[in-house]
């Protein structure tokens, strides 16, 4: 089984060349260009909270849920759906003219409301500013993800965080026109700087006529959204959207921008000192548990004791760890899988939309409680504590983020499978290697008749109608088959079966006819010696 020690090298290789990739990085006209659009988008942050998310959270909360229901979790779905039938890069000019015209028109309703108090406006203005910049978020995420390396996107992530909430701290203090009006800047920035850089990926997009075929042909390279990393971003902004909501006045947020810059600026330099990123990856993810567990715990005994805002500088701590952790996954998985990275982009900001939604409404019920019910309050945020340490020291026990990081399988083919060539008559036919295959690894009778089925060439939906079997439940056979025989794409299940056959011994019959042409060989060469 020659192929298969060829496979485990060719992993070998690529880890430590994945190794490598994660020591060094060098800041580039590219790298620099993307940390200032992560500092323009963190920036603009401030005034969606302060200037037009707080004056609803006053007045009409029920809108402001439904409108970032809306927005922040629709597009993602329109995109996913998109990506399956295989048109949406086609519609990037549009897309991208359309959020310029929409964070322009929402700017101009904000600051309409500020004159006229118009509650109506208000939610139009939010609606039309979150649209526009739902497309700038994920132009940013896929250029982020053409940074050669993770330590390059840590750190650019990093410094973005560090002086992103420094911006959010200044735009404080600038009055409240001039400040939409910033913002508007700040995002029409970010997207102008990511544009180009994003539009390699969405090339590629628009070049891949199949991408279900390609997923079926390289299974590892793709994540399901049911990947516990997906949960743990709905899991950790519920409670960072109770920390936004709790101890807010006048549906401002408490303002802890120091707290918060400092605590970047120290991830920055605990990922930028190790030369090895992965292994620092799972511990900052346990600080940022561990600063959750610590917020919640305080935010029970400040219904007793006067804390202040502490709950919320050490819950917005764990946020920042998360935040960066956050970006390395998408940056992990869209690195390796450029074919991927907007789905896993937009199924990361679905489960964090969804999880900072329930978040920001537990905490709003919260603040209504406190002084009018203390017990029920108590209750409440003790169920969130032990739900979290449930989940994060229990569910998410075994789960690594750095399995996710850096553990997925690069795609390695995107073009159309290499169909095996006909076995020769004194050659093993294809399907007594695959029953050899099924023999020697243990694969069961359905995954040997599917194996050969792939070796053939077949795609999914193929086999699916052969076999009589749902598409779902042959990619479920098809990941089974790959990691019994440690080939990680079709076309290397492909190159093993062709290179078995290759090396088949010959057939006793062929044996034979060579024995007798080497001794008539013999008998004729003594002969001419006599």
């Amino acid at each position: 089984m020659g192929m298969s020690y060829t496979l485990k090298s060719r992993q070998r290789i690529i880890k430590r060349e994945g190794y490598k990739r994660g020591i060094s990085m060098r800041i580039t006209s590219s790298w620099i260009a993307i940390c200032i659009a992560g500092i323009a988008n963190t920036s603009c942050n401030k005034v969606l909270n302060s200037d037009i998310i707080a004056p609803l959270s006053m007045t009409v909360p029920i809108w402001r849920d439904l409108i970032f229901a809306a927005t922040n979790i629709a597009p993602y779905l329109v995109i996913l759906w998109a990506l399956q039938k295989s048109f949406f890069p086609k519609g990037e000019s549009f897309l991208t003219k359309s959020s310029v015209v929409a964070i322009c028109a929402g700017a101009l309703c904000v600051i309409t409301y500020l004159t006229s108090s118009t509650t109506s406006i208000l939610c139009i203005g939010f609606a039309l500013w979150e649209l526009g910049g739902f497309w700038v978020y994920v132009l940013y995420i896929l250029a982020l993800c053409q940074l050669p390396n993770a330590k390059s996107a840590a750190i650019c992530v990093s410094v973005s965080s560090v002086f992103g909430i420094l911006g959010q701290g200044i735009l404080v203090a600038c009055p409240q026109q001039m400040r939409i009006v910033i913002g508007v800047v700040l995002l029409l920035t970010t997207l102008v700087l990511s544009r180009p850089l994003a539009r390699q990926n969405l090339d590629l997009l628009n070049h891949t006529k199949d991408i279900e075929a390609v997923e079926f042909s390289n299974p590892f390279s793709f994540i399901s959204p049911l990947n516990p990393a997906f949960w743990c971003l709905f899991v950790f902004n519920l409670v960072f959207g109770i920390a936004l909501s709790l101890n807010c006045v006048s549906g401002i947020p408490v303002d802890t921008s120091l707290v918060s810059a400092g605590v970047a600026l120290c991830v920055l330099v605990y990922l930028a000192w190790p030369n090895r990123l992965e292994n620092h990856v799972d511990p900052l993810a346990c600080a940022a548990a561990f600063l959750v567990v610590a917020g919640l715990l305080c935010a029970v005994i400040s219904l007793f004791l006067p804390l202040g805002n502490t709950t919320n500088y050490i819950i917005r701590a764990g946020d920042i760890c998360f935040v960066i952790i956050r970006f390395l996954v998408v940056f992990g998985i869209g690195i390796r899988n450029r074919l991927g990275a907007l789905r896993v982009i937009a199924w990361s900001a679905v489960f964090t939309s969804l999880g900072t939604l329930v978040g920001t409404y537990s905490g709003h019920v919260i603040n209504g409680l406190i002084g009018v019910n203390d017990v029920l309050a108590c209750s409440f945020l003790c169920f969130m504590l032990l739900s979290f340490v449930a989940a994060s020291f229990v569910w998410f026990s075994h789960f690594s983020f750095r399995a996710v990081i850096f553990g997925v399988e690069p795609l390695s083919h995107t073009q159309p499978i290499v169909m095996p060539a006909e076995p020769a008559p004194t050659e093993k036919t294809l399907d007594e290697c695959c029953d050899e295959l099924g023999d020697e690894y243990g694969l069961t009778k359905r995954e040997v008749e599917i194996c050969a089925l792939l070796a053939k060439g077949r795609n999914g939906r193929a086999i699916s109608e052969q076999c009589y079997l749902s598409y779902n439940t042959v990619k479920t056979h098809v990941k089974h088959i790959y990691m019994k025989l440690d080939v990680h794409s079709q076309q290397d299940l492909i190159d093993l079966v062709e290179d078995m056959i290759a090396s088949a011994p010959l057939s006793k019959n062929e044996q034979t006819d060579e024995t007798q042409t080497t001794s008539t060989t013999s008998c004729e060469h003594i002969a001419r010696e006599a």
